[in-house]
């Protein structure tokens, strides 16, 4: 027991003593744990370790209990929303009223720019600790790197950033002449600083968005361990845990539930096993189908649509997927086509300020065996057409994955993001191969192999929720 003991502690030291004493890195920690303690920071159960350059992490140096208040960050200590756009540049782009596309990131990074570039920011400890590099941030890679996403619809995504960025800063830059003292490189390299590491809190009432050193250093984890907000009550930042944590153990916050596209666009990494991933499909009318006139008119002219679908069993995306593919495939009296209602595309923003296509209309449930037949066909199509596009199967990605261990950081991160595209349009193509098989035999028959089926996912929403209601005659 002694011996184990003591072994685990010399593990312990040894991770946590990776860096000579003497070395930057440990230099930079030091100054920042001073400057958080001397500010009225209190974390004395955690510590930060080194894993590599630009990559740490936070672990408890002792055992943290269930509901037990783990760091506190004053509100001193945290930059806001308000300060960037009281400091000189900012007030200039505020008096300007820009219309920027992403208008908080925007004005945190002129801020975080602006105190990089001082010799006494009373910032510089915890800008110190900031990542020098985003390399691994997609608007950043070189073109060998974007090759190993050939074919992928997150090409086009990261395209769009890259764009998107570049309007902000040429926005500022006309209306501010003097931030032309920032390259667009600086720029960009500070939004993706900002967009890794904004908290939205409510301070004084007041919704605001933040960075608050040290609890940015949290790496990700789903279901969450951690809780955090900004109290009224300690004028502070506050860290709860929602479980007890061993000492030594890593200690993380929950970026949320999302798709790749967006952890790897906007945090530069790629969550393994993703449920929640996506891949956009878009669907266009057929300008042969003899109903194209009738059709168009219908939908204003708004095509093609982009519909994002997931394997996750509770993303109601198929339905959309589906629904839209009912009214394309019809065929038959034009009145009928006037019973589908149809809402507008919409460019989400996530919280991360990141723009993403995607269309959501009135649920249409299967219409006839005729017409869900052209469905099923046009989703295999759709599927298997996109899956061409790519320069790698998903079972070599697999291979790669597992046999290629000198892969970068990026190019794993690559094949990973590609990987789990292809696996959603492979598990479409399996939905709608059974459910074609379904359409020609009786529903008990379908049913009893449906049972059988292990790896459901987003099956059950369409075949619990739309095929077998139809082939009941329960359909709503």
């Amino acid at each position: 027991m002694v011996q184990e003991l003591l072994k685990e502690l010399e593990e312990e030291f040894a991770l946590d003593n990776v860096l000579p004493k003497d070395h930057p890195e440990i230099l930079r920690f030091e100054r920042f744990v001073k400057w958080l303690r001397d500010g009225g920071a209190k974390f004395d159960k955690v510590k930060m370790r080194y894993y590599s350059a630009d990559y740490r992490g936070v672990h408890a140096k002792l055992r943290v209990r269930k509901n037990e208040v783990l760091v506190f960050i004053p509100k001193d200590l945290i930059i806001t929303l308000e300060m960037a756009k009281e400091a000189p540049i900012g007030s200039k782009m505020e008096k300007a009223k820009l219309k920027l596309l992403s208008p908080k990131h925007s004005f945190l990074s002129s801020y975080l720019l602006q105190e990089l570039r001082k010799t006494d920011s009373k910032w510089q400890p915890y800008l110190d600790m900031l990542p020098k590099s985003t390399s691994n941030f997609p608007i950043f890679f070189t073109e060998e790197e974007k090759g190993w996403l050939a074919g992928s619809p997150f090409l086009k995504q990261v395209e769009d950033k890259i764009e998107d960025v570049a309007k902000d800063y040429k926005t500022i830059v006309d209306a501010v002449p003097e931030f032309a003292q920032y390259s667009l490189k600086e720029f960009s390299h500070a939004r993706m600083l900002i967009s890794s590491r904004i908290f939205g809190i409510m301070v004084d009432g007041k919704k605001t968005d933040s960075l608050v050193p040290l609890a940015d250093m949290l790496n990700h984890r789903c279901p969450q361990q951690t809780s955090w907000e900004y109290k009224e009550d300690v004028k502070g930042f506050v860290i709860d845990v929602k479980e007890a944590i061993p000492r030594g153990d890593e200690i993380y916050d929950s970026y949320g539930r999302k798709c790749n596209s967006r952890f790897f666009m906007n945090y530069g990494f790629i969550l393994e096993g993703n449920q929640d991933n996506e891949v956009p499909v878009k669907i266009a009318l057929e300008e042969d189908d003899p109903m194209y006139s009738a059709k168009i008119k219908i939908i204003d002219h708004e095509d093609p649509k982009t519909i994002r679908i997931s394997e996750s069993p509770t993303n109601k995306n198929i339905e959309d997927f589906f629904s839209y593919l009912r009214f394309t495939e019809f065929q038959g009296n034009p009145m009928t086509l006037y019973k589908f209602e149809f809402q507008k595309s919409t460019k989400k923003k996530s919280e991360e300020n990141d723009f993403y296509e995607t269309y959501h209309g009135t649920y249409f449930p299967p219409l006839s065996i005729e017409n869900e037949t052209g469905v099923l066909k046009k989703a295999v199509k759709l599927a298997k057409t996109m899956l061409g596009q790519y320069k790698t199967t998903y079972e070599e990605d697999l291979k790669i994955l597992e046999t290629n261990k000198d892969l970068s950081f990026n190019h794993r991160n690559c094949v990973l993001m590609r990987a789990g595209e292809k696996k959603i349009l492979m598990k479409l193509i399996e939905l709608a191969t059974l459910g074609l098989d379904f359409l020609n035999m009786p529903l008990k028959k379908a049913k009893e192999i449906y049972d059988k089926v292990k790896d459901k996912d987003m099956f059950d929403k369409y075949f619990i929720g739309m095929l077998f209601p139809f082939l009941s005659g329960t359909a709503k």
